[in-house]
């Protein structure tokens, strides 16, 4: 397959361009700073862009299967790179006629049991205010879309190493399980690219 990354300089991106190149698709980035990737792969093309400036990559999403967002900030600032950087993806993906797209977002928007809500809710939201309102905003625009979307939501995330074992819940909440590491989530993501049971759902998964 051919996929698009945006985000590929994060950590869950990172793990998703190096494990679909393992994988043997053809992967594209999208980074601001191309210097930061520092792989070289004869089925890896870097094009310097912002996901901010939609003029900047609008057209290297013709010919692409699916496109992979693992968005983020570096702060705790007010921001629009979830929201508005998805949206003008979504777009671009209209006008080259993609229909996949897969987004990471986080299982703390939404959390499941009672004692999630209680405890873990009112502390991520306190923490994490304006990314999480952010990413909810980009949920309700991906849901909108008509897009072929999955929304991942992963608990807190860690650099442990890939064991391709871990829980997942697609359109209902996990009772347990707090963390997961960005290779694993990666595994999930490059595994379900073109599976269509999770096409306009949402994926919670775990340890």
């Amino acid at each position: 397959m051919k996929l698009i990354v945006f985000g590929a300089t994060g950590g869950t991106g990172k793990q998703v361009m190096e494990q679909a190149l393992e994988a043997g698709h053809e992967v594209t980035v999208i980074v601001r700073r191309p210097d930061a990737i520092t792989i070289r792969h004869e089925r890896l093309k870097i094009v310097q862009g912002d996901v901010l400036k939609p003029s900047e990559f609008k057209h290297t999403l013709a010919g692409q299967d699916v496109v992979i967002s693992s968005l983020g900030v570096a702060n705790r600032e007010p921001t629009t790179v979830y929201s508005q950087g998805v949206a003008n993806i979504m777009d671009a993906m209209w006008a080259a006629n993609v229909r996949r797209i897969i987004c990471v977002s986080a299982s703390g928007l939404d959390p499941g049991p009672l004692w999630q809500c209680v405890i873990a809710k009112p502390l991520l939201n306190f923490a994490f205010k304006y990314g999480y309102a952010d990413m909810r905003l980009m949920e309700a625009k991906v849901r909108e879309s008509h897009l072929d979307w999955t929304i991942v939501r992963p608990p807190r995330l860690t650099d442990e190493t890939r064991t391709g074992k871990y829980q997942i819940a697609l359109n209902k909440h996990l009772s347990s399980g707090w963390k997961i590491s960005r290779a694993d989530l990666a595994d999930y993501i490059v595994r379900h690219m073109d599976d269509p049971m999770t096409y306009c759902g949402h994926v919670e998964i775990a340890y």
